[in-house]
């Protein structure tokens, strides 16, 4: 009954994670849309895309919150490798951490930052400005070290679970894939790489697929949960 309750809990809050990070990703829409060449330009849009914006940074929060459960499963149902599984647990939910600490600034820019910075005037206007590039800056270092250590630490997990014959070779393989793509692409984060043609798509397609991988691997433990009942 327990076991039953686990795979069946953390089935329903991978399936919302994935919802979650689709409705995040249609908010972050209009932040791409921004540029900071213009830091007037670029706080005004926040302001007029106010709701696009909350949108991205919520759900991107609470999406994010409910992988740890579908992890844990993961790293549960691994026993042959259990003290390598812990440590890479433990650096996947450091990157998960430093994901939420890159969506709360992003939260901070909507709420504080872009209100602030259209109250000022003059040198004070320009100041903080600066102030803001700077701190979009190290959101970009959170970003990077965050999508590195979770979707790596996630592929690792679900490499050393190939051995242990309880979910589907390819569900597995599925996940490993679009994790290292997403790890890889995360290099897009660094300002010296942004512009490299192709390296934001390769973010872009492994998350979407870890978005898939989500679905399945949810679905696959809901059905397992069931099977136990029976």
């Amino acid at each position: 009954m327990k076991t039953r309750s686990f795979y069946k809990t953390a089935g329903i809050a991978g399936i919302s994670s994935a919802i979650l990070y689709i409705l995040s990703i249609i908010g972050l829409q209009a932040y791409l849309a921004s540029s900071m060449d213009n830091m007037t330009a670029f706080t005004q849009n926040i302001i007029d895309s106010h709701t696009m914006m909350l949108l991205y940074g919520w759900p991107g929060i609470i999406a994010t919150l409910l992988i740890l459960p579908l992890m844990y499963v993961f790293y549960k149902l691994n026993k042959t490798s259990k003290h390598i599984s812990k440590i890479v647990f433990l650096i996947t939910l450091l990157g998960l951490c430093f994901i939420i600490i890159a969506y709360l600034f992003h939260l901070a820019f909507t709420y504080f930052y872009a209100p602030i910075h259209h109250t000022l005037e003059g040198d004070q206007h320009e100041l903080y400005g600066v102030i803001i590039k700077s701190t979009v800056g190290l959101q970009d270092m959170f970003w990077l070290s965050g999508d590195i250590f979770a979707f790596l630490g996630i592929a690792i997990i679900l490499m050393l679970n190939l051995k242990e014959q309880i979910f589907p070779k390819w569900v597995l393989f599925f996940g490993i894939l679009a994790g290292i793509l997403a790890s890889i692409g995360s290099v897009s984060f660094i300002p010296a790489f942004k512009h490299i043609p192709g390296l934001s798509f390769i973010f872009i397609g492994g998350f979407s697929l870890f978005t898939i991988w989500e679905i399945i691997a949810s679905v696959y433990l809901i059905r397992k949960s069931q099977e136990l009942q029976q």
